[in-house]
């Protein structure tokens, strides 16, 4: 059975490079973030039925790297985050999407606090509610009843949190 893991949290908290990092360690394809690319092709501002579209294309992104079958799919992100961003961005979120979200369930979430300096991009927009962000995380996924393990410190310490993670449930399989 493919093993998942997501790696999620508010903007500029190192997700993507430690996704990178960890499959480029485990010599490992991932599954990329989705809404750059789409959101960089974009000439206006985006729109509710951007982000149904994201959802869609990164369910997409998934399969399609789970069908190369890697023993861990990592991915950059999850419905989740698309999820939260529907809410907090328009105050909706349709129940398809809560439902995806319910049922892709990963074995992990790695939850990246908020505790690396801003980096600012043309696609990031919320540099001073990281914290509060990050809080709206944690209520989802203790509300939805997922596992998740918080992420702090330099992208080392957290790469060795989630190697540690990945060896002792590893070594409990057998």
């Amino acid at each position: 059975m493919m093993r998942k893991i997501v790696f999620t949290g508010p903007e500029s908290t190192g997700k993507s490079t430690l996704t990178e990092q960890l499959a480029k360690t485990l010599g490992m394809p991932f599954v990329h973030e989705v809404a750059r690319p789409y959101l960089s092709n974009k000439v206006e501002t985006y729109a509710y039925e951007d982000l149904m579209s994201i959802a869609m294309l990164q369910m997409s992104e998934e399969e399609k790297i789970k069908s190369l079958q890697p023993p861990i799919l990592i991915c950059d992100t999850d419905l989740l985050t698309i999820k939260i961003w529907c809410e907090d961005k328009f105050q909706q979120c349709d129940i398809w999407l809560t439902h995806a979200f319910s049922d892709r369930t990963p074995e992990m979430y790695f939850l990246c606090k908020p505790d690396f300096p801003w980096q600012p991009d043309v696609l990031r927009e919320d540099a001073h509610r990281r914290e509060e962000l990050y809080d709206i995380y944690k209520e989802h996924l203790t509300q939805y009843r997922k596992r998740y393990i918080e992420l702090s410190g330099s992208i080392e310490n957290r790469i060795q949190t989630v190697l540690t993670y990945l060896n002792q449930q590893e070594s409990n399989m057998f």
